[in-house]
């Protein structure tokens, strides 16, 4: 081989090393990033349709949620949209990567009628989603 043809072997390793050192230094940087590797809030459902119910009683109902993420979730505020709607969520606040956990509710139905629905706002630390809107609906019936 020619002395060209050996400069243009060093030129093709340099540049792939830079390559390869550039690519490593970004996939590092995305798998460090909270928006890729943070808390998931991750519900079963969002949206329940309690059906029939008759009216006066209060009505339970929850929704499932899991931290499908690879960080601490915190659950900072459950807030539902009315006072006619009670919301307990666990006591427990911090969700590890894989737990699960539910948001219960409760709803007075006395004095409504007809087709009602109601929000919970959850609000975490969830980096991509940080406000989730659950609801649920029911049909009040005499």
């Amino acid at each position: 081989m020619n002395k060209f043809n050996f400069k243009k072997i060093g030129y093709f390793t340099i540049g792939l090393l830079l390559v390869v050192a550039f690519s490593a230094f970004l996939i590092k940087k995305n798998l460090s990033d909270p928006r890729f590797s943070g808390p998931r809030i991750e519900f079963a459902t969002d949206r329940l349709n309690l059906g029939d119910v008759k009216a006066g009683p209060k009505v339970d109902g929850e929704f499932e949620f899991k931290n499908s993420g690879k960080d601490k979730l915190v659950i900072s505020n459950v807030q539902p949209s009315c006072g006619c709607t009670g919301v307990v969520s666990d006591e427990k606040k911090e969700y590890l990567p894989g737990e699960t956990g539910k948001i219960k509710f409760t709803f007075n139905t006395e004095g409504r009628m007809g087709v009602n629905e109601k929000t919970i706002t959850v609000t975490t630390n969830d980096t991509k989603n940080p406000t989730k809107v659950l609801s649920f609906t029911c049909n009040i019936v005499q």
